[in-house]
């Protein structure tokens, strides 16, 4: 990377890069300690292998999947891998090939990071904060946003300058609360204090309309910036949970990376998707869960539960595993989990990993009927051996 990147973009007064920003922050962050020892295991370890000048690229790459990428090596290194940094670079192919026992595993990382959904609003949560930081006043925002607004978008940048503008107007007013609302493309209703409120029509009907809506609240003193927080608005009807379509859809784009006819493993990093249940990632990955009844005179009985043939496994032959890694700071320590998914596709093309094999990739839980041990045909090497 040279002196020249880490001064510029990590220790600088204003770093650019995530890694600096942290380090800025608080010396002592536990990701800054935790992408340090990173570096240093893949810097020093023998068992590393690697271009400088691809793995400089890479870690100058956005933060979280350069950290994700890092992380399974130095992992897997500590399992007793040989570890090979982009093998097939130039050309594309997976992140990392493991090697033990002359046996190569290749393997692609992906940050999964926010859903569609988490990321537009965590944008546009970014772009409120970023512009109420230097507006001074006494109160606190509290910010409801609809799915109108969009990060960057003329609607969005309408509605935070009807934002500073009612900021103003509260200023020095002494006012406890109000509440605005803001529909686009340029309706606006601000009530102070606590009403009643004697409202019109064309009111009410921008109410029902807002795409934003800020609670504003006195906090007793004059303040440099404008804390705020901000939530989804809600909905009559629940919103369907498509956590799983999303999953395969990124699995998918990621399998080709994978060489055929090998040992191929995906891992996703999904800390942000702190709402990701096992039952999206199971239905994602084996099919969608279905529950099948028996009606045995005039009575339902015997449910059984089967899968439908949609899962991701089904569609490849690529993918041996796939491993979900989640990360927590624990006593000041960067700690990860990994749970191991072994395909379950029983076709000849697929290679399918023992318990031991799969094991070394991380936690398998209560997976264990899907390894090689349990796939049809499978001949245990004792048995083989004694036969």
């Amino acid at each position: 990377m040279g002196d020249a990147w880490i001064e510029a973009e990590v220790c600088a007064e204003n770093p650019t890069h995530m890694l600096g920003r942290q380090y800025k922050r608080n010396i002592d962050d536990p990701w800054v300690r935790h992408a340090e020892e990173l570096i240093k295991e893949i810097l020093t370890n023998p068992r590393v292998k690697f271009d400088a000048t691809i793995l400089a690229a890479k870690i100058k790459d956005p933060y979280d999947s350069t950290l994700a990428e890092m992380e399974s090596a130095v992992y897997l290194v500590r399992q007793g891998f040989e570890i090979v940094l982009e093998p097939t670079a130039p050309k594309k192919g997976p992140d990392i090939r493991a090697d033990r026992e002359g046996v190569s595993y290749f393997v692609e990382v992906r940050a999964a990071g926010f859903s569609d959904e988490e990321d537009r609003r965590q944008r546009v949560t970014n772009e409120i904060f970023a512009k109420l930081t230097g507006v001074p006043s006494a109160y606190f925002a509290a910010f409801t946003i609809g799915d109108g607004l969009g990060a960057g978008s003329p609607e969005t940048r309408a509605a935070i300058e009807a934002v500073v503008e009612v900021l103003g107007m509260l200023r020095g007013g002494g006012i406890k609360n109000a509440t605005f609302y803001y529909a686009r493309p340029d309706g606006k209703v601000l009530l102070q204090g606590d009403g009643p409120f004697d409202l019109g029509p064309k009111a009410s009907e921008i109410m029902d309309k807002a795409d934003c809506i800020v609670e504003f609240n006195h906090q007793g003193k004059e303040m440099t910036d404008t804390p705020a927080s901000l939530m989804k608005k809600r909905v009559t009807l629940p919103e369907p949970v498509k956590d799983d379509k999303r999953l395969r859809k990124i699995l998918n784009e990621k399998r080709e990376q994978l060489p055929k006819g090998a040992r191929g493993i995906i891992t996703l990093e999904v800390t942000e998707q702190f709402m990701l249940s096992d039952f999206s990632v199971e239905n994602a990955l084996y099919g969608d869960l279905q529950v099948q009844f028996k009606l045995v005179d005039g009575e339902v009985r015997n449910p059984i539960q089967t899968r439908k043939n949609n899962g991701f496994f089904r569609n490849t032959s690529r993918v041996s595993a796939i491993v979900v890694q989640t990360r927590d700071v624990v006593d000041g320590n960067v700690v990860m989990a990994r749970r191991v998914y072994p395909t379950n596709r029983g076709n000849p093309d697929t290679i399918r990993l023992t318990r031991a094999e799969l094991a070394r990739f991380g936690d398998l839980e209560d997976r264990d009927h899907l390894t090689a041990e349990h796939a049809p045909n499978h001949v245990d090497p004792d048995v083989e051996a004694n036969s």
